[in-house]
Parts: C-alpha cells; sequence; structure tokens
C-alpha cells in the first residue's frame, strides 16, 4: 500500500510540479475565502499542501481566547484564522521576508497579531502560551538559507528537537502542542523528538492529500513532568 501510494505520488508531482512553480510566481493567492500575498521566498500557504490540511485539524482545537504561538508563520496563515476564531496570537519566522508578510497579510485580513522575528524561541524568552503550532520543517537536511529552514530540519531533525525543548518552558499548564508532518519524515522519528522532551501525544489523526499522507499530533505536558513555575 505504502509502495503504491508513493509511485503514484511520482506520478503525481510530474505533472503537479510544473504547475505549482507557476502559481508559486504569482504574488496573491486565495484560501477558505481570504486573499493572502505571497513571496516566493516564503512557504507558500497553498501549493505545499500541508497549510490547508494544519488549518482543518485546528478547527478542532479550541483557541478562542487562548494565547496561540503560530511558529515558523510563513505567510501568517495560521495565525490570521486563528485570531479570526477569537485566539490571542503572537506569530514568529526566523525569516525576516516571512515576518513582514505575515505582517502586511494580517493587516490586509482586519487581524490582530503579535509578529516577531525569531529563531524559535529566542525572541520569546519567559512567555507562556497555550496552544503552540508549528508546520514542522520534516526532511532531514541542513537548511542552506531562510527559505530552507521551512523544509529542513537538520540532519538528525535538530530543529524539531530544540522547538519540543523549548516549548516545555514556553507551554503554559494544560496547554497544547499541535504539528503537522509529511510520512517521508518517519512517523517514530518525529514523535521521539517530543517523547524524549517529555510530551504525551493526546491525538493523533492522518490525512492524504495528492496521495501524500500527513500526520497531526496534538502533544501534552503530564503534569508531573512540566517544568515548575518561576516566581521572582
Amino acid at each position: 500500500m505504502v509502495d503504491a501510494r508513493r509511485f503514484c505520488r511520482r506520478l503525481f508531482h510530474r505533472v503537479y510540479h510544473p504547475y505549482a512553480l507557476r502559481q508559486l510566481a504569482k504574488p496573491v493567492t486565495r484560501l477558505r475565502g481570504r486573499t493572502l500575498l505571497t513571496d516566493p521566498e516564503v512557504f507558500h500557504p497553498v501549493y505545499f499542501l500541508s497549510t490547508p490540511v494544519f488549518l482543518d485539524y485546528l478547527s478542532t482545537v479550541a483557541v478562542a481566547g487562548k494565547r496561540l504561538l503560530d511558529m515558523g508563520t510563513g505567510s501568517g496563515t495560521v495565525g490570521i484564522f486563528s485570531a479570526s476564531r477569537g485566539a490571542h496570537v503572537t506569530a514568529c519566522d526566523i525569516n525576516p521576508r516571512a515576518v513582514a508578510l505575515a505582517g502586511e497579510n494580517a493587516r490586509r485580513n482586519g487581524v490582530e497579531m503579535e509578529i516577531l522575528a525569531s529563531d524559535l524561541f529566542a525572541s520569546l524568552a519567559g512567555r507562556r502560551f497555550d496552544v503552540i503550532c508549528f508546520n514542522l520543517p520534516f526532511f532531514a537536511d541542513q537548511p542552506r538559507s531562510f527559505f530552507e529552514h521551512a523544509f529542513f530540519g537538520g540532519p538528525d531533525f535538530e530543529t524539531i528537537r530544540a522547538f519540543a525543548d523549548g516549548c516545555r518552558q514556553a507551554l503554559a499548564p494544560g496547554g497544547t502542542v499541535a504539528v503537522i508532518f509529511s510520512e517521508d519524515s518517519g512517523h517514530d522519528r518525529i514523535v521521539s523528538c517530543f517523547a524524549d522532551a517529555g510530551f504525551v501525544t493526546a491525538d493523533e489523526r492522518t490525512a492524504h492529500k495528492y496521495f501524500e499522507r500527513f500526520h497531526l499530533l496534538r502533544l501534552e505536558m503530564p503534569p508531573s513532568a512540566a517544568p515548575a513555575e518561576q516566581h521572582g
């Protein structure tokens, strides 16, 4: 079954890839009734396929009134849709062009959200969030540009491991981490990154988009494993 799906994906991408390249060059796209500006040096919210799948999953997560962190925001899409559902959104990205693009898309879509340049949690020291979302960079290779940080999480998924460790301190008590990644990453490798940081899987689902299977996880920190609150 897996081999058949991969074969179908190879055939599909032969057709889809030229089409996607033409679409990526356009400065504007539409998603779920919203208009979004795009940038060829920023992860595209439609034609890289995972963002619409992630939005569907996040619609099942309660966000109204909660502090939500959109890690690796890209075009700002997850933050914008979450803010429209009543979340208090902070969005961040290591790519300066993504930070600028997310800000403009938030303004054009009439939502308020804080947008920061940050290498993971570097600019968020001491901050706590009720929901942390990340469309993981789920290929095991070394990024060589800001743009490639959206795809490559390091040869041993160092970015994902650092993200999981950072969530330990940044997640508020009772909070949730929601992530998406492709089956190409190796399911157990990704789950182990979070398990090593003390997280347990509270919900796991799969979704298919054009022969590609995505894993969607909601992770929580058991009370006994959560870091103690710091006072002072």
